[in-house]
């Protein structure tokens, strides 16, 4: 189980967290992975809150990717979504940003 972020307001996102949409790719590795745990965190909030039992599981799902990706970031693995072409991964059909 994620523990959940405090930030002093009970919802568990911090103030720093930057809206959705801007990139992940562009900031340091230790702000990748902040933004990353912040996001697990607050999926997790929404699998808490979820009375869909399937909606639930997606959340946790999601939770889980984003607390794997902070950890695979902090073990100093290659963020797939930097990795040109990384197995898996489709390329970006818009070019870089």
């Amino acid at each position: 189980m994620l523990p959940p972020a405090g930030n002093g307001r009970g919802d568990g996102v911090s103030k720093k967290s930057k809206p959705v949409g801007h990139s992940f790719e562009l900031l340091p590795v230790a702000e990748r992975v902040q933004q990353y745990r912040e996001m697990a965190d607050a999926t997790f909030l929404k699998a808490q809150r979820a009375e869909d039992p399937n909606l639930k599981t997606q959340y946790l799902n999601m939770a889980a990717s984003w607390h794997a990706l902070a950890r695979e970031l902090e073990a100093g693995n290659a963020d797939p979504e930097m990795v040109p072409n990384a197995p898996g991964v489709a390329p970006n059909p818009r070019g870089p940003n």
